[in-house]
């Protein structure tokens, strides 16, 4: 073989490996892999969380949030996360060294975070004891593996999710604990027409993702991507976060274990 053409094949087969070593797409379910590397990313996928469904899946281990839960969380999702998304199905994930700064959390409201995108495996947000490091362990995972692939600051990231926050439907606390179910479309109906989601043939139902196809379990939503690389208006998710709604046509709503044996309803602010 002439010299040149194997300078210019070896020229190829490097290019070659540095590609497919920047680049490792999703496989499998689409939460559980991702792009590595690469920052840019075309939308955000809000996921909602009913607290009630995950104290009751993790109910041996007596997360202090689940043992002592504000009325709010009855009534209401919370935050579990802003992910950055791609048109393809793939995302982005973990892009950065940057380590999560507990000041963030300061900075935009102690009572936000508590309230709005608990962490019940920690007391409160006041806690400053031995259960410290867990306080911070949820929000730092979301910054760890999502927020470092938005190009934003920490305060930005953490800032544009909370204002993002998708209101819950009345419907919800109405059922709370209810042993009669809420059909599927109803549930639907509720979120257009409670929340402000606008026209649902133009942006998309919710995906509401249950726990054994039958328990509320989280509730997810696509956010446009603004020039900044902050969240803009809600959009149709594609059809690869659409396949991820695995509710049956009858949904119930878990009560905290902690309302369970004399069906008394604690109200803790």
């Amino acid at each position: 073989m002439p010299i040149h053409h194997f300078y210019y094949l070896t020229i190829v087969f490097v290019a070659f490996l540095s590609i497919a070593t920047q680049h490792t797409f999703a496989t499998g379910n689409l939460r559980e892999g991702g792009k590595v590397v690469d920052r840019e990313f075309d939308f955000y996928v809000l996921s909602m969380s009913f607290q009630p469904e995950f104290c009751h899946q993790h109910r041996k281990e007596h997360f202090p949030g689940c043992e002592s839960p504000l009325d709010f969380w009855r009534g209401s999702l919370t935050l579990h996360g802003l992910w950055p998304e791609d048109y393809d199905g793939s995302w982005p994930s973990s892009c950065t060294n940057e380590k999560f700064d507990p000041k963030t959390v300061e900075d935009l409201g102690p009572e936000r975070f508590y309230r709005l995108w608990p962490n019940v495996k920690a007391t409160n947000y006041d806690d400053n004891g031995d259960n410290g490091n867990v306080r911070y362990s949820f929000w730092e995972h979301e910054w760890t593996k999502h927020g470092t692939c938005t190009g934003l600051t920490q305060d930005e990231y953490f800032d544009t999710a909370l204002k993002h926050f998708l209101p819950t439907p009345q419907i919800v606390r109405k059922n709370y604990g209810a042993s009669i179910a809420v059909q599927r479309n109803e549930l639907l109906e509720a979120y257009r027409n409670d929340t402000g989601y606008y026209d649902a043939g133009i942006y998309g139902d919710v995906v509401l993702v249950c726990s054994g196809g039958k328990y509320l379990s989280e509730v997810r939503t696509c956010v446009a991507k603004a020039k900044d690389g902050s969240g803009s208006r809600r959009i149709k998710c594609i059809p690869q976060v659409q396949k991820e709604s695995n509710c049956a046509n009858e949904i119930l709503f878990a009560k905290f274990y902690v309302d369970q044996d004399d069906g008394h309803v604690m109200m803790v602010e």
